[in-house]
């Protein structure tokens, strides 16, 4: 099995026996917060103490449902140390019922090597049990059809029907549950040589063209400032005691920018104050006269000053999507043309 960059890492089947697979309701409306709420949603349907297990959650197998992979930590330990003693440290650990598609509804998918039966079923889950056993199973079950995958299996099922489809993995695309997750997922791989200096090439053209935006941005944002703090003087001196407003905008000089440079002045004066911020990216939209700016603070609670320093310099800022790590934390603000 040799890892290739068109088609992936190796994928390796581990027997299911060792593995509990559950559909499990999850209703909330980001993954990290699915994330959270796994150990609490299975706690009850699991036989071991939850810091004894590795729970993985898997891909989306009905309305607001997931598939979730639970098993003991020893147990995933000494996988991930035979692949890294085989070679095949980068390799996805996926249990071979995922090998079966999802069943049709009021049915299974089952496969057999005369000594065990693996069973995918029409809810996305999937067992494997001894042969032996598995008739009882089958009649506790409901006595579903089922489809058998591969060779014939030699047990008395008289609903089953023989599928002609062989089973290959790759033909089903992403597993729905990779074990390789959290802790015990797998490292790097290292790019071949051809890619690492393709990769830095490409590196140092966006290093110099992202040094040039920002130079070129630093000196628009200064030449707007001088000429808003020109033209409020004037106003200041021409009409006193007049507030200064949103129609300020349309006596700055627009050029090329429009109504931006106006705006990025007055943003960059108002985030001036709040200090450690770093602008991560920068956008315009002239449709609906919008800045986006990608701001990064050492907290959460740096955004929130720096939210609060446009608003009070009369701007209306829009948070938009957050992402905290240790360290740090960078969010979007969304700042508009014009004071509400």
């Amino acid at each position: 099995m040799v890892e290739r960059w068109d088609v992936g890492a190796t994928i390796v089947l581990v027997p299911t026996e060792a593995v509990l697979l559950l559909a499990v309701g999850l209703p909330m409306a980001s993954a990290s917060q699915r994330r959270a709420a796994l150990p609490f949603a299975i706690e009850d349907r699991i036989a071991d103490p939850l810091d004894a297990v590795h729970i993985v959650l898997g891909q989306m197998i009905g309305p607001q449902t997931y598939l979730v992979a639970v098993v003991r930590h020893e147990t995933i330990a000494g996988w991930v140390a035979i692949l890294a003693e085989a070679g095949l440290g980068h390799a996805r650990i996926v249990p071979d019922a995922l090998v079966l598609p999802v069943a049709p509804v009021g049915s299974w998918n089952i496969m057999g090597d005369g000594e065990r039966i693996v069973v995918r079923t029409d809810a996305g889950t999937g067992f494997a049990v001894p042969a032996a056993r598995f008739l009882a199973l089958w009649a506790a079950g409901g006595s579903l059809p089922c489809a058998v995958f591969g060779a014939p299996i030699s047990l008395d099922l008289p609903m089953a029907t023989v599928a002609e489809t062989t089973v290959d993995l790759a033909r089903h695309g992403t597993p729905a549950v990779d074990l390789r997750a959290g802790s015990y997922a797998a490292p790097a791989r290292a790019l071949p040589r051809v890619f690492r200096r393709a990769a830095a090439v490409v590196a140092l053209g966006l290093l110099a063209h992202t040094a040039i935006l920002a130079t070129d941005a630093h000196v628009l944002g200064n030449q707007a400032a001088a000429r808003r703090t020109e033209t409020e003087a004037l106003l200041r001196a021409t009409l006193p005691g007049t507030p200064l407003s949103a129609d300020l905008d349309r006596l700055l000089p627009g050029g090329g920018g429009g109504r931006l440079l106006p705006l990025l002045a007055r943003v960059a004066v108002a985030l001036d104050p709040v200090g450690g911020l770093a602008w991560t990216k920068l956008g315009w939209s002239a449709a609906d006269n919008s800045l986006t700016l990608g701001v990064e603070a050492g907290d959460i609670g740096g955004l929130q000053r720096a939210q609060a320093a446009l608003t009070a310099a009369g701007l209306a800022p829009v948070s938009g999507a957050v992402t905290a790590g240790q360290g740090s934390a960078v969010g979007d603000l969304i700042v508009r043309a014009g004071v509400t």
